[in-house]
């Protein structure tokens, strides 16, 4: 990191958040405590409900111990960005700018960028789903409202990167309470949920068989590795200025660690939540939408228990835009060296994912939000190797890393990491 940091694109003026060395490990944890947030919100977003839904009503308890894998290695992946980050001072997208020519570069911006737009679509869908349930607005219509929080973020970005983590904090609490409230009004299975910790390769019930657990295991894996999310969390890491000795440097690899961890254990704790509800009240029924599991959960428990869904999925649709907003700008300023504004990249992004997204439901009707969420997703998880194969060459390279190279049992080879991307520029 850079011994003067660097700003945070949505309020330049505001500069970095210098850490105090001298202040108590608590006040050191509280300056560290940000990128976490905005990185959690994404693992509650209306993709990962919809599969703990599914897994639930599918499965039951089964695939608890896959949703606690998966957070785990989306823990393992967003602490090795910050890891990169910290130690170079230059985020993800930056280290791909100087490492490969423009061609591959152009490449890998696109494939990520291409994971930035199909997460929105699933980010519009899940807020109109809300809308629809919590007002009544055709789904179509509430397609369109949601490019409206565009104003939103460019109304936070005057006031600066803490105000957007406090924001998106509080969204996130919202998020947290109704699953909380929606588990007070089931009685689940605690045998049932100690078993479905219990790791396994494959199983099958009377109505669903391997294929099925095959998918929804894959899907439960794949929903935490997030490559926006990547880039986000390397570039908000620098934002926080310190010290360039080593000291200083292992003491924010341990902040960024912890603070990143419970942020992502109250994310898992949320699809828990969700995956034990689906599973005590519609198990065996499938659900596949959002809106199928609401009707189910207005039927089994009510109104309220239908509302406070509805009110999670708008606060978690909506700060998971706002961390979109984020993320792009610094992948466009990270691979290309551009400063864009916040109000065209929003723009563009959200235009994008809207637009399909309403002509599709507005020429086939409602019922294809689900198919659209899930698809985004598929989009999601294909790009995911051209994140994670040039990352890992990062953290390999004794040159990059240094002292802080990857720990020899996390390692890849080097000449393996490297063969997707296999046109490197000479060094300079």
């Amino acid at each position: 990191m850079h011994p003067e940091g660097k700003p945070a694109p949505m309020a330049k003026e505001e500069g970095t958040i210098v850490i105090d060395q001298k202040g108590s490990n608590w006040s050191k944890f509280l300056q560290f405590l940000g990128p976490g947030i905005l990185i959690a919100v994404v693992y509650v977003d209306p993709g990962q409900i919809t599969v703990d839904m599914e897994s639930g009503s599918v499965f039951e308890y089964k695939l608890l111990w896959a949703l606690v894998v998966s957070n785990l290695m989306g823990l393992l992946f967003q602490h090795v960005c910050t890891r990169l980050s910290i130690t170079t001072g230059r985020n993800l997208a930056e280290e791909n700018r100087l490492e490969y020519p423009w061609k591959v570069r152009v490449f890998l911006w696109f494939s990520v960028e291409l994971a930035s737009i199909a997460a929105d679509v699933g980010y519009v869908m899940g807020t109109a789903i809300a809308l629809e349930i919590l007002t009544g607005i055709p789904l179509h219509y509430g397609v369109l409202i949601t490019g409206l929080d565009t104003f939103l973020a460019l109304g936070l970005q005057y006031f600066g990167i803490r105000t957007v983590e406090m924001i998106v904090g509080l969204l996130f609490g919202a998020v947290l309470l109704c699953y909380l409230v929606e588990i007070f009004l089931v009685s689940p299975s605690m045998p049932g949920i100690l078993d479905g910790l219990v790791p396994r390769a494959w199983h099958s019930n009377d109505k669903y068989g391997v294929k099925t657990w095959i998918e929804l295991l894959c899907a439960n894996l794949g929903a935490a590795v997030c490559p926006p999310n990547f880039f986000l969390q390397s570039a908000l890491v620098n934002v926080r200025s310190i010290d360039r000795s080593e000291k200083s440097i292992r003491e924010a690899f341990a902040f960024n660690l912890m603070e990143t961890s419970l942020c992502l254990f109250l994310a898992t704790l949320v699809n828990i939540v969700m995956l034990i509800l689906a599973a005590s009240e519609f198990f065996p029924e499938r659900v596949v939408s959002l809106s199928q599991g609401a009707d189910l959960l207005r039927n089994t428990l009510g109104d309220s228990a239908s509302t406070a869904f509805a009110i999670a999925m708008l606060c978690a649709g909506q700060s998971s835009s706002l961390t979109g907003v984020l993320s792009t700008q610094y992948i466009m300023e990270g691979f290309f060296e551009m400063t864009i504004p916040g109000w065209v990249v929003r723009l563009v992004t959200r235009v994008i994912a809207i637009l399909p997204a309403f002509m599709i439901v507005y020429t086939y009707g409602p019922n294809t939000a689900a198919d659209l969420i899930e698809k985004a997703q598929v989009v999601v998880n294909l790009v995911v190797p051209f994140t994670v194969i040039p990352l890992t060459k990062f953290l390999c390279s004794e040159v990059k890393m240094g002292v802080f190279v990857l720990p020899r049992w996390l390692q890849v080879r080097p000449q393996n990491c490297g063969k997707m991307p296999a046109i490197d520029r000479p060094r300079r």
